[in-house]
């Protein structure tokens, strides 16, 4: 299983300013001062290898859009924000045809649709585009935000052939090589969030969800939809302080709270996803150097409360890893 992410950013698209542009440039030339970069691979090698992923790289400014790769014929997408514009494109470039192409929408907020009607694909008239989801009005929604005023063009205008297909919470659904299940999740409207088993690997697609008091409970569903996936995407735009703060009720999540259920829910990696579009680079470079601090310190934490002998081994071996989920990235499970 492969997982491509696309569009990671949440609420509203971003883009790069010239400014900020020019301060990457401008810190990549002063930390190559007196470095010995004649050759483009020696060049290459020093942007990968030692500058800050800030400089060097970068999270990407799209909304969410997650490809999931499972030996299937089939397309398996979930969320339709503006990065499935660049997954269409690559789908084209890539010369596919008479696809059929699974998207699994979490929710109809703007951020999670408004790529769809650029995505490519749909107006292949040799293409099935078949959009999932838990909510009863996903069809008139969808098609909605293409008519007058929002749009220039409606959806009949896709030549692909489109279906509509409507999940309810605690259905498995057979397809793409995998067992798709589903999840209903606090946020105002109502999110779905999607586990994927397939061949012996599983991932969980959770955005737009809020965990309160509840999460706390020794018996919150949560746990057990998630529980021992290798990898799971979590929706996290928030410090704690902001999620209990003058954030708390908004829908979303934080990476305290990430940290705290991908343990408890012995997941492999945790991605955090759904990144506040007032972040910089730099601001989430240090949120995930934060999120993997609380990690190590929580399990040091736990080390030295356990009872018996003092250094026993810690009971909080999860997650193993936890990445910041950037446009682009490609994590084979």
């Amino acid at each position: 299983m492969k997982v491509h992410f696309k569009g990671t950013r949440g609420s509203i698209p971003t883009a790069y300013s010239s400014t900020e542009i020019n301060n990457k440039i401008v810190g990549a030339l002063l930390a190559a001062r007196g470095k010995d970069l004649r050759s483009e691979g020696q060049i290459k090698e020093f942007v990968d290898k030692k500058l800050p992923f800030h400089i060097g790289y970068g999270w990407g400014g799209n909304t969410p859009c997650v490809h999931v790769e499972t030996g299937s014929e089939d397309f398996l997408i979930f969320d339709g924000g503006s990065g499935i514009r660049s997954l269409g494109q690559e789908i084209v470039k890539g010369g596919a045809k008479n696809s059929t192409l699974h998207i699994f929408i979490s929710h109809l907020h703007y951020d999670h649709i408004q790529g769809i009607p650029f995505f490519t694909p749909a107006y292949d008239p040799s293409n099935k585009i078949v959009f999932h989801g838990g909510h009863k009005d996903l069809e008139k929604n969808l098609k909605g935000q293409m008519k007058t005023p929002f749009f220039p063009i409606d959806m009949d205008t896709f030549n692909a052939d489109v279906s509509f297909e409507i999940h309810k919470p605690g259905e498995t659904i057979d397809l793409c090589n995998s067992l798709i299940t589903i999840i209903e999740q606090d946020h105002p409207g109502t999110s779905y969030g999607y586990r994927v088993d397939s061949k012996g690997k599983s991932m969980v697609y959770s955005t737009d969800a809020e965990h309160n008091n509840a999460a706390h409970s020794k018996e919150y569903p949560f746990i057990n939809f998630i529980k021992g996936s290798d990898l799971l995407i979590f929706d996290a735009p928030y410090t704690h302080s902001q999620s209990i703060g003058n954030r708390e009720h908004w829908g979303h999540s934080s990476n305290i709270m990430g940290v705290e259920l991908a343990a408890r829910g012995e997941v492999g990696t945790l991605a955090i996803f759904h990144h506040d579009p007032g972040s910089s680079d730099q601001d989430l470079e240090e949120f995930q150097a934060h999120t993997k601090k609380f990690l190590q310190t929580s399990r040091t934490a736990i080390k030295q409360t356990q009872p018996g002998i003092p250094g026993a081994p810690s009971s909080r071996k999860f997650p193993t890893e936890i990445i910041s989920a950037y446009d682009g990235l490609t994590i084979d499970l």
